[in-house]
């Protein structure tokens, strides 16, 4: 890790690190709309067969209902981050505007989040002109069923944030960069590269030493251990991570495109974008890192919990709609 943390000194790799950071927050949003926007065209088409409505019409309202509630989820993400309430005192000049643990200015740091968002505001009209145009237009997309993927990938974010979340409340790993050494470390960073010291803060230190991620910090009959907070509920601890749950959803979209039990389904055009998914996956581990926001154990946990959730996801959701599906033929048989 301290090896990692010393790249800060790196300002482009220190941006790509935060970028990815802060880029991780909202990767779910693009994907739950896309399923989401799926199951309803699923139900647009059921609707126009039996009530003779204009299925069309209803899909291209969907799209930008759910063009509008993206803007608006991360407006709100962004807002208070945006105001960027980090001070630092510097010897002789009084207080500074900077955070310290991430080693930005403001106008740093809301670069960052203007480069997310319009680089997620691309990939998101991307994704839906490209799903209503071409991907929706294929003649057997009905046959095809892609519902049950997206009810497959709804399953998987229910299991896998079941189980992250939980944990994530329960234990109680802090985070690496709120380690003394590494605060100091900052400090020094920061002296290199413009020549004034930040005093230290005392109040930065939430990491006291090393801490493994087996370590709990609360359960039943011990609550009072628990930040109870909305804001640090799921954010007070570093293990496992959440960013990487997040991760496995928007990988868990290429399912669309993919049949691993089909080989035709399979060419180099497709295999390019999952290269380019798990090196972005790489890329963000990585970055945590380099910025302290998790241990290695933290995004490792997380990851080996979504591969078997995939398969869990899989299994629930195939073995309850060939439930239904037996029970319905049944139904009309003792009908008949």
């Amino acid at each position: 890790m301290d090896i990692f943390s010393k790249i800060m000194k790196i300002d482009f790799l220190k941006y790509i690190s935060i970028f990815y950071h802060e880029l991780g927050f909202t990767e779910l949003y693009i994907i739950f709309i896309l399923v989401t926007i799926i199951i309803l065209d699923y139900v647009w088409f059921y609707l126009q067969n039996t009530k003779k409505m204009k299925k069309e019409i209803f899909s291209w309202i969907t799209i930008c209902f759910f063009i509008i509630v993206w803007i608006t989820l991360m407006f709100f993400k962004f807002y208070k981050k945006w105001k960027f309430n980090y001070w630092v005192d510097i010897e002789g000049k009084g207080q500074l505007k900077y955070n310290i643990a991430k080693l930005l200015s403001p106008s740093e740091y809301r670069t960052i989040l203007v480069l997310i968002f319009s680089y997620q505001f691309i990939i998101l009209i991307a994704i839906l002109m490209y799903y209503k145009l071409v991907f929706s237009k294929k003649k057997n997309f009905y046959e095809e069923q892609y519902w049950k993927i997206s009810v497959k990938i709804l399953m998987y974010f229910f299991i896998t944030y079941g189980l992250v979340g939980t944990v994530k409340v329960c234990m109680g790993r802090d985070y690496y960069r709120g380690m003394e050494y590494v605060i100091y470390n900052r400090i020094d960073i920061y002296y290199e590269k413009t020549g004034d010291w930040i005093i230290f803060n005392p109040k930065w230190v939430t990491t006291p030493e090393y801490q493994p991620w087996w370590n709990f910090n609360g359960l039943i009959g011990n609550p009072q251990s628990i930040n109870w907070s909305l804001d640090q509920l799921f954010n007070a601890n570093a293990f496992p991570s959440g960013h990487m749950a997040q991760m496995g959803m928007v990988g868990m979209g290429f399912c669309f495109i993919i049949n691993p039990r089909d080989k035709q389904t399979i060419n180099w055009k497709k295999v390019v974008p999952i290269y380019l998914f798990f090196f972005h996956q790489l890329i963000m581990v990585l970055s945590f890192l380099i910025n302290g926001s998790h241990w290695l154990t933290d995004t490792s946990f997380t990851w080996m919990w979504s591969i078997v959730t995939i398969w869990i996801a899989n299994l629930v959701v195939d073995a309850s709609l060939d439930k239904i599906g037996n029970k319905k033929n049944t139904e009309i048989q003792n009908f008949k």
